[in-house]
């Protein structure tokens, strides 16, 4: 589409995290379609596994972690379920941007048609930070669709998250906006550090996540916030929240129990040993607990 918008720095830079990318589709575990959804904010790739008369799951990724992030959980997760892990319109992935996302309602349209070119009515919603804070919106606003919601760590949502803006996201938009400026990658360096908390870095994913930080563009303009109890209140559907014991952009406890206060019935599970994309942290845990939430 000759009006795409790019998503990249530099071309070099799209080439170098495409092969990183690739590198994760290929130890895809199971068998796997991508997929190409136009909608009125452009096209948007979307991995699809599992049986097709599966009930659905959409997955959520976090800011700049691609669909790819979720390649440890597809396999537990499509044995029952049709999984579609969507690469967020937007950001620096397949997915091919049109027009930026100005707002939320912006997303709430997006999504919709998303769903809608993919053919779901009504599904469960899995979103890990970023993923989280607009997948509970989504379940906010189209309530007689999401079925189950599962937050993992999400941005903001339930609790002020200061830190990420300090380590994270204020270094990657100094370096959107002046990408020459020396001493990038040794900054991008240290906020993926930073994210993974001492842990073990995951030896597919993290390579794919350090280009994304580092060549990856950020077009879209809504920042993460709390929501309030009454927009909590919207939501129909049973909500799981998980959180890292080691997840660095809050403390843990202060924001499990804000969740407890802004979402009657909600259910926790804290996940030992792990960071801010649990899921690709500890997937076997995180999986059984989906599973678990789900089957309910």
């Amino acid at each position: 589409m000759s009006n795409t918008i790019p998503v990249f720095t530099t071309p070099e830079g799209e080439t170098e995290t495409m092969q990183a990318y690739q590198a994760i589709v290929d130890h895809w575990p199971v068998s796997f379609t991508e997929l190409m959804v136009p909608t009125s904010f452009g096209r948007t790739h979307v991995i699809a596994s599992g049986p097709e008369s599966g009930p659905p799951i959409v997955l959520l990724h976090a800011l700049l972690a691609t669909a790819a992030a979720w390649y440890p959980n597809v396999d537990a997760l499509s044995q029952t379920y049709r999984v579609y892990a969507v690469d967020v319109i937007g950001e620096g992935n397949k997915s091919r941007p049109t027009k930026p996302i100005k707002v939320l309602d912006d997303f709430l349209v997006w999504f919709t048609e998303l769903i809608e070119g993919l053919g779901i009515d009504t599904f469960s919603l899995v979103g890990n930070s970023y993923g989280g804070f607009t997948g509970a919106y989504y379940a906010m606003k189209l309530p007689e669709r999401v079925r189950k919601l599962v937050l993992i760590g999400p941005a903001a949502t339930i609790y002020r998250m200061t830190p990420f803006y300090f380590h994270m996201f204020i270094p990657k938009a100094i370096y959107v906006m002046l990408p020459k400026l020396p001493g990038l990658r040794r900054t991008m360096r240290q906020s993926v550090d930073w994210m993974h908390a001492g842990l073990p870095f995951d030896p597919l994913w993290e390579p794919l996540f350090y280009r994304s930080m580092v060549f990856g563009s950020l077009i879209n303009q809504v920042l993460p916030r709390v929501y309030t109890k009454e927009e909590f209140a919207q939501i129909k559907s049973p909500v799981l929240l998980i959180l890292g014991d080691k997840e660095v952009i809050y403390r843990p406890q202060p924001a499990l129990q804000a969740a407890k206060e802004l979402i009657p019935g909600l259910q926790v599970e804290m996940i030992p040993e792990a960071h801010h994309i649990t899921a690709l942290a500890q997937p076997e845990l995180v999986n059984q607990r989906i599973l678990r939430f789900l089957a309910k």
